[in-house]
């Protein structure tokens, strides 16, 4: 019960945030909500899914890599003695390897079939907001945990600390799905924004800015794009029952995923936003 109360609050809370700011400052104009039942089942109990997928297939590994883990954080061992200095870098560090962990695993879900179909999932969403975050295939977001975890517990990042880059995580992801138009200027080279990550649910377009975070990681490595979102959702039509999503990996037809940015992106050659040199 403890369980479903948890995933219950959280969705609500952020609701409560989101709602009244996606009103006020749009990114995209809305005309119709779609498939508002199947992301609300998403967001309970395929995050109810989500937990006992986590617990079964995660929980023994992870404890087993925090026993071979170093006893101290990377942090520890450069001699930081201030304990909230300490615990900011543990934070700022265990935030750079989600971001850095979650891009690969983001580019290689655009490329190995059976990722690819996990992945379909989430690319399904015709309509970007707060809520449409959580249409996340259970199994996904535990092979995504995996990637992003593991490295944490290994450089020995404390729980506490591990446990807010999490949290921060799970907000930012919420944020960058989210319908709020966010002013361009030069936090927009250094912070994912929605209008970012909604280039990436482009339908038509290559597949570009897989990073979470940060663009700098997409800049880098030439997936960068700056053009706005046209038409959201699946090259070809996917259910959008969440029944049907749930079982689409296993039972679905196969169908292209849009092709990666087939060459690096100069950034001179992209519109900058205003503010930038």
């Amino acid at each position: 019960m403890s369980a479903v109360l948890d995933v219950v609050a959280f969705a609500g809370l952020v609701g409560l945030a989101f709602v009244p700011i996606e009103r006020v400052v749009s990114e995209r104009s809305v005309s119709q909500r779609r498939a508002l039942g199947t992301d609300l089942a998403f967001a309970t109990l395929g995050q109810l899914f989500t937990r006992g997928v986590l617990f079964v297939l995660l929980g023994a590994l992870l404890a087993m890599l925090d026993a071979i883990a170093p006893p101290a954080s990377m942090v520890s061992s450069l001699a930081v003695d201030h304990p909230v200095v300490a615990s900011a870098l543990e934070v700022i560090l265990g935030l750079a390897v989600f971001d850095v962990m979650g891009y690969a695993y983001h580019r290689l879900a655009h490329r190995a079939p059976l990722l690819s179909r996990l992945h379909d999932v989430h690319h399904s969403a015709e309509t970007l907001d707060w809520l449409a975050s959580f249409r996340q295939h259970p199994l996904e977001i535990a092979l995504t945990t995996l990637a992003q975890n593991v490295p944490l517990v290994l450089l020995g990042i404390p729980l506490g600390s591990h446990a807010l880059v999490v949290l921060l995580l799970r907000l930012n992801t919420v944020f960058v799905h989210s319908n709020v138009r966010v002013p361009e200027g030069p936090w927009t080279r250094w912070i994912a924004t929605p209008r970012f990550h909604h280039r990436h649910h482009d339908r038509d377009r290559p597949a570009a800015n897989f990073a979470t975070l940060s663009p700098l990681l997409d800049r880098l490595f030439g997936t960068y794009d700056d053009a706005r979102a046209d038409v959201l959702g699946s090259r070809t039509p996917l259910p959008q029952s969440f029944v049907g999503l749930l079982l689409h990996p296993f039972v679905g037809s196969a169908k292209p995923r849009p092709a990666e940015l087939a060459t690096p992106v100069a950034t001179s050659d992209l519109p900058r936003p205003t503010g930038l040199a």
